[in-house]
């Protein structure tokens, strides 16, 4: 009796090991194999594909193939390198501009070989495209939300500026990775720029020294055709000449007359006045096609001095506002009441409204505030609040 209950039973449990096994083999024989390129159709199923490995994360890997590059979730650590070719099977997240899929297991995943790149030869032929490396040094290099950007020069024509270099775009970031880095990257090359891919797409090998330069040297060498200053990376050292707006600023060599001035475009917005004394590190120097001048391109820069507040007249703020608006001065003046408010009277006649505190009509006054923009009555004035 015990003999027939302990054959029923392993009888039982065969017959659910054989049905999950017939499962399984049946859903590893309906998971088709789709092309990278077409998994618009298959999004919320399982899928096999095959590709190229061109870049790879801590847990993400991304996929080349039917000029088309994937990002696949890795859910278990599996053996990949960069030019690996992969087989896997995946489920399609979603089917994008970027598909995005997540290996089921990593017992689906399988290394078919590796592949070569092509080794890329700068000035571009217009019908070179997909799988490329190339070496070669960085300019102009910005961060753009998750991307970093700019152009790869070779390093034979480095004086050629931009018409013989690629411009690159990173689906990554590095503090590495700045103006003048010497590189070797891996990417997709598409419609004449570089694509890439993950932590190891791109390869920082080293760096050109920055030039040390002011602003009168950096002038008197491009004018006299020094073409060294053109892809260089350059660290610039200036006093900021008007309140900055944006991510605009324009440094000069001396205050406050500013005959010598440069516009530098900053990455991002920072916390600078006019008068501040900088440093520019690691920027760029480009010629702006459609006005011929020179502007520096950088994304670090550092207040050696911060401003003080500047001494000048009423008639000195009223004639140019807009160069002084946020910024810190003092001033002296008589007070004018007129209508509501109270003007300051300069010596020459000049006057701006004061805002913040009460002063006597007629009575001399020397203040200092911040210069702002009062859309109530659409005029400037110095604030003395705080």
């Amino acid at each position: 009796m015990r003999r027939e209950r302990l054959f029923t039973s392993l009888v039982v449990v065969f017959a659910l090991l054989g049905t999950a096994l017939l499962l399984y083999l049946s859903g590893r024989a309906t998971a088709p194999e789709v092309e990278l390129g077409d998994l618009a159709s298959f999004e919320g199923e399982q899928v096999v594909v095959e590709g190229t490995v061109v870049g790879t994360e801590s847990d993400t890997l991304y996929l080349y193939g039917d000029s088309t590059v994937a990002k696949v979730y890795l859910n278990d650590r599996v053996p990949v390198k960069v030019l690996d070719r992969v087989r896997l099977r995946a489920q399609v997240i979603y089917a994008s501009e970027m598909p995005a899929l997540e290996m089921i297991s990593s017992q689906s995943f399988v290394k078919r070989g590796v592949d070569t790149a092509v080794q890329l030869t700068l000035p571009l032929l217009e019908e070179e495209e997909g799988l490329v490396s190339v070496e070669g040094v960085t300019r102009a290099v910005a961060r753009e939300g998750i991307f970093q950007k700019g152009y790869i020069m070779p390093t034979a024509a480095l004086e050629e500026v931009f018409t013989a270099g690629v411009p690159f775009s990173w689906y990554g970031a590095s503090e590495e990775l700045k103006e003048g880095s010497i590189v070797k990257a891996l990417g997709v090359l598409t419609q004449g720029k570089l694509h890439l891919y993950g932590e190891d797409s791109i390869q920082v090998e080293g760096r050109l020294l920055e030039m040390e330069l002011t602003i009168g040297e950096l002038m008197r060498r491009v004018s006299s055709g020094d073409g060294d200053v053109l892809f260089r990376p350059l660290n610039l050292r200036g006093y900021v000449l008007y309140e900055p707006r944006g991510e605009s600023v324009y440094l000069t060599e001396s205050l406050p007359e500013g005959i010598l001035s440069l516009k530098c475009l900053l990455n991002s917005t920072f916390p600078l006045h006019k008068g501040d004394f900088v440093e520019v590190r690691n920027a760029t120097l480009s010629l702006d096609e459609d006005t011929l001048r020179y502007t520096l391109l950088s994304d670090e820069v550092e207040v050696l001095l911060p401003h003080g507040p500047w001494n000048v007249t009423v008639e000195g703020i009223a004639s140019d506002p807009l160069s002084f608006l946020g910024a810190s001065v003092v001033v002296e003046g008589v007070a004018r009441a007129e209508g509501d408010g109270i003007l300051l009277e300069g010596r020459s006649g000049g006057r701006i409204w004061v805002v913040g505190v009460s002063l006597n009509d007629g009575t001399s006054y020397r203040v200092e505030g911040e210069v702002v923009y009062l859309k109530e009555r659409s005029a400037y004035a110095i604030s003395l609040e705080g």
